[in-house]
């Protein structure tokens, strides 16, 4: 159900808040858009971007293009 449900915002156009680095990859950051509540929903991976470019706390547009598990998969706009 999660992730049939995380499918269906592919394509969406998201506010995410940065919350930094990716402990999985230093080329990727992590987020979450309104109503991801840290360390308990899925978070926003955002791929495509300069991590140098942003600071946790940043707001930004981003575009789903993908989902994983539980995980969406975004890049800034």
């Amino acid at each position: 159900i999660v992730t049939r449900a995380q499918k269906q915002r592919i394509g969406a156009t998201v506010q995410v808040m940065i919350d930094g680095p990716s402990p999985e990859h230093d080329l990727v950051l992590q987020g979450r858009f309104q109503g991801q509540a840290p360390e308990i929903d899925p978070l926003v991976v955002l791929t495509d971007c300069d991590p140098a470019a942003y600071s946790g706390g940043d707001l930004i547009q981003a575009k789903v293009v993908g989902a994983r598990e539980y995980d969406l998969v975004a890049t800034p706009i």
